[in-house]
């Protein structure tokens, strides 16, 4: 009985443990190092759970509703925790978190899966149906945080909140009209044939019923441990000196899609690195089209003020990261010594951040 039970639940089921040992910690005024760590060890396999569920609701609900239920929970971890943090007034750390987001996808998880791909089976060839579309989704993740922030005048903070605004909604049309026609070319979108044909593999047996209840449960784990790990950032700036600019552009991202991290790179090393690929431009261009918009939209119902506006050191630091990444995949191949200079750059990212 016992062997039946440990086969049946595995290590994702196992971190869920932690769930009541990281509300002791919290409840009992832990350091904030130890309830941070495990708040972020909780989130894992909640996101993980989240994503299972949204394959197999995409996988039954067919190509039509996949893209809006992927749009919907694709993110989630990071909305989640961006929200609660906005409405917790960190406001700055919630701007380094969407840059930090973009390049922890094609430096860190990009890099990463090119270097261990290529490790395994030598030179990767990437499908140019599948590199245009990044480029071309990585542009205009960039510029959707470069324009506003260039044409920003020292203007009062009700005027930056109203063009912020203005700018939100545009991108939230941008992005559903492009969900839109990707819905309805799908055949002809290679990229989003790729993710859906792993969806179909990868996706678990279970009911629809199952699925929602794993759904929901899973959301609210994540809306409960968000709170909880956001509510240490504060004295855990106090107590490590840990600059803010480096827990919102390494720690949080970092955080926040461990679970669709694991995925490219566990694909990269069944040589698959297109599915990779689609997954970090992807993930980018929800960043900007989708999870930006929102926060600004949202921080006006917690009377927070957050605009779309940025400074030059993380527009200079995302625009060579994205000059960066259309270096490495623009020839349609790659190799682990070009993966190896993406970890490089991040990691000098990261170096900067903290010491700067």
């Amino acid at each position: 009985m016992t062997l039946v039970l440990f086969k049946r639940f595995g290590f994702w089921h196992y971190l869920l443990l932690l769930i009541p040992v990281t509300t002791i910690a919290h409840n009992c005024h832990f350091p904030a190092v130890v309830t941070f760590i495990l708040a972020s060890a909780v989130l894992v396999p909640l996101a993980h759970f989240l994503g299972e569920a949204t394959e197999v609701l995409s996988e039954k609900t067919g190509d039509h509703f996949s893209g809006i239920i992927n749009a919907t929970f694709g993110n989630a971890a990071e909305l989640v925790i961006a929200i609660i943090a906005i409405k917790s007034g960190l406001v700055d750390i919630v701007k380094y978190s969407l840059i930090g987001s973009i390049i922890g996808n094609i430096l860190l998880i990009l890099g990463l899966s090119i270097f261990t791909g290529s490790i395994k089976f030598g030179e990767l060839k990437l499908s140019p149906n599948i590199t245009g579309p990044t480029v071309i989704h990585l542009s205009m993740a960039a510029m959707c945080f470069v324009v506003p922030s260039v044409f920003a005048r020292e203007d009062t903070l009700l005027a930056l909140n109203k063009y912020s605004i203005s700018i939100a909604v545009v991108l939230l049309m941008v992005y559903f009209v492009g969900l839109f026609y990707t819905m309805i070319n799908r055949e002809k979108k290679e990229a989003s044939q790729v993710i859906h044909e792993a969806i179909e593999a990868t996706a678990p047996h279970w009911s629809m019923i199952k699925s929602l209840i794993v759904l929901v449960s899973a959301t609210g784990g994540l809306v409960y441990i968000s709170e909880i790990l956001v509510h240490q950032i504060e004295p855990l700036v106090e107590s490590t000196h840990i600059p803010p600019a480096f827990v919102g552009l390494i720690i949080l991202p970092l955080v926040g899609n461990v679970a669709e991290h694991s995925v490219a790179i566990s694909s990269a090393m069944k040589n698959k690195i297109n599915l990779s690929l689609a997954i970090a431009a992807e993930s980018s261009t929800q960043i900007a089209l989708f999870v930006s918009p929102i926060c600004v939209l949202i921080a006006g119902a917690f009377g927070q003020n957050f605009n779309l506006i940025f400074n030059k050191i993380e527009l200079i630091t995302l625009g060579m990261s994205i000059g960066g990444t259309w270096l490495v995949i623009h020839d349609n191949k790659s190799n682990w010594w070009e993966g190896f200079l993406l970890l490089s750059f991040y990691l000098i990212i990261a170096i900067a951040a903290y010491f700067l």
